[in-house]
């Protein structure tokens, strides 16, 4: 799993270390800040005392997406920064995203139930807006690297299919992506998945499979007949977090 930590600093660059869990190894480099938003960034960190507009402005489009934070809040000054190394840096990100998985978690918790309601209307009128909408429910409650999710769709009939008297077909379609969602049309492979796991699907959300060594977390889950496969790389998950997805998804029940 590759990590992405940035310290944005006041000559309008960032350092991003790259860290590979896998290999326990760590590089870094120098981007301009204009750029932070193209990078699959993790966390970012910023100098309290001297935030430029710039960095405000990026701090409000990116705080969406991963935790952001003054570098002071951690004890630490700007400058220390350069002689990071590994362990430090694995340190520093898991007591970051930690702090910002919770205040998710608290604030999913206080929403709940407009939450479910928001969602109820969506599964009925716009599902592909539902599921872009759950994955970054599920990103923003679990801090996932990458997050896909494999779902029932219907494939509508052109129009000489129609004029035939053919009616929409069920597919495969899968919302997938490591910062923003991307909407694809399922093909083979999604179709082999959701095959394996069929017997799974019994439940309106559990915990299927969870290999804390690769990082890498399945569940299924269902939305009345509907089965969902959520696939992710995620670091850890704890108690709260699956009792916030099983509460969504038992409300999310007709």
């Amino acid at each position: 799993m590759l990590t992405k930590v940035a310290f944005a600093h006041e000559d309008n660059t960032a350092l991003v270390y790259d860290i590979d869990m896998s290999k326990q190894k760590v590089s870094n480099r120098r981007v301009d800040t204009s750029g932070i938003q193209d990078e699959k960034i993790n966390l970012l960190f910023f100098n309290e005392s001297t935030e430029s507009q710039d960095i405000a402005h990026l701090m409000q489009k990116e705080l969406k997406y991963y935790p952001i934070y003054p570098i002071q809040s951690f004890n630490l000054e700007l400058d220390a920064t350069k002689e990071l190394n590994y362990q430090d840096l694995i340190e520093l990100y898991e007591k970051a995203s930690s702090r910002w998985v919770l205040a998710n978690n608290l604030k999913t918790v206080e929403q709940i139930y407009p939450t479910i309601q928001y969602m109820k209307n969506l599964w009925i009128k716009d599902r592909n807006s539902f599921f872009e909408e759950l994955w970054f429910y599920i990103k923003s409650n679990l801090a996932t690297h990458s997050l896909n999710i494999i779902f029932h769709d219907l494939k509508e009939p052109s129009s000489k299919q129609q004029e035939k008297g053919e009616k929409p077909k069920l597919c495969f379609s899968y919302v997938k992506g490591e910062k923003i969602p991307h909407l694809f049309e399922g093909k083979s492979p999604e179709e082999l998945l959701m095959k394996e796991y069929e017997q799974e699907f019994s439940n309106s959300f559990q915990i299927t499979e969870y290999q804390q060594h690769k990082n890498q977390l399945i569940a299924c889950a269902k939305i009345d007949l509907s089965p969902i496969l959520i696939m992710a790389e995620v670091k850890s998950i704890n108690h709260l977090q699956q009792s916030i997805l099983q509460a969504l998804f038992t409300g999310l029940q007709s």
